[in-house]
């Protein structure tokens, strides 16, 4: 499972690169109150959105494509759906669209999220050839808001896109509520993924998943590991992290690994706060690091072991 389909909160685009930051912008629909990140300005469509009991409703898609050799080519979609005529759906609107998502492949994550403290619904969805990200939810103003990245499985799981969706007011503000805002749907035993004991719960599985030395699966040793992890640590937002090396090409790198929170999975610069890496964690106890960011662009993507004694 990857950490980045953990991702709890919002985050701000952090992939480095001239092309990169050329391209990507937050869209803002006050009409439709909300804000969103995208590779450009999106186009506009109307289709027929039907409820599970046959309720005809109208669904907006704004979709903006990232060109094929960027760091994040894909194409990227925001669904508003309006709910005012059908309040009485409201209940089960992000369960039937979480629905539909399933039958799309392999799903890998299928879970409760809160983006500002609203209830969301997060989903990684996987098939042959593409990974799909969702984040749905419903606000206060009757509308089914749902984001979707579809990508190429070779590239890093655009994970500030999936967790970019703000809610607006009727001024064009962001909605940052102050307690958790749980949806009709919501169990009444459901866990909500901002407590302080969800964080540190989170954070001592993470950390023990990633504890330890690391070398490459593949021509590596463990006298030249990859990854060293250090001591726990808290990074300049106050974040969760475990400290660690990175040593390859020539080069030791040191950072922070995220435990918990809006950047969950990211490797950074403590003292630039960017990222560096992101980390998967992979089958058969392995770990997967991608370069996304200075000094570590041009190195590869590898798989790790963990070493043992």
């Amino acid at each position: 499972m990857r950490f980045v389909s953990l991702v709890p909160a919002a985050v701000a685009l952090f992939v480095a690169g001239a092309a990169y930051a050329q391209t990507w912008d937050v869209y803002t629909n006050r009409g439709e109150f909300f804000a969103i990140n995208l590779p450009g300005e999106p186009k506009m469509t109307t289709s027929p959105y039907r409820t599970a009991k046959g309720t005809s409703l109208t669904a907006k898609k704004y979709m903006a494509v990232a060109p094929a050799g960027s760091i994040l080519a894909g194409t990227y979609t925001l669904t508003v759906v309006d709910y005012n005529s059908a309040k009485g759906e409201l209940g089960t609107a992000i369960e039937e669209a979480a629905a539909r998502f399933r039958g799309m492949g392999k799903v890998t994550y299928d879970a409760v999220n809160m983006l500002d403290n609203h209830r969301s619904w997060r989903q990684t969805i996987e098939n042959a050839n593409q990974r799909i990200l969702t984040e749905i939810l419903v606000a206060k103003n009757s509308r089914l808001y749902i984001s979707e990245a579809v990508t190429a499985l070779n590239i890093p799981p655009p994970a500030q896109f999936q967790a970019s969706l703000q809610i607006l007011d009727e001024n064009g503000a962001r909605i940052r509520l102050q307690t958790a805002e749980l949806a009709q749907s919501a169990a009444a035993n459901e866990v909500i993924p901002v407590t302080p004991a969800q964080v540190a719960e989170r954070s001592a599985e993470l950390a023990g998943l990633v504890t330890g030395t690391w070398r490459l699966s593949t021509g590596g040793s463990c006298q030249s590991a990859y990854f060293k992890s250090a001591e726990r640590a808290k990074t300049k937002r106050n974040e969760e992290a475990l400290a660690g090396t990175v040593t390859s090409q020539g080069m030791t790198v040191t950072g922070q690994l995220i435990l918990a929170g809006a950047r969950e999975g990211q490797f950074i610069n403590p003292m630039t706060d960017k990222a560096v890496f992101l980390l998967d964690t992979l089958p058969n106890s392995q770990l997967g690091f991608t370069p996304i960011g200075e000094p570590v662009l041009g190195w590869p993507e590898v798989k790790l072991d963990r070493c043992t004694g």
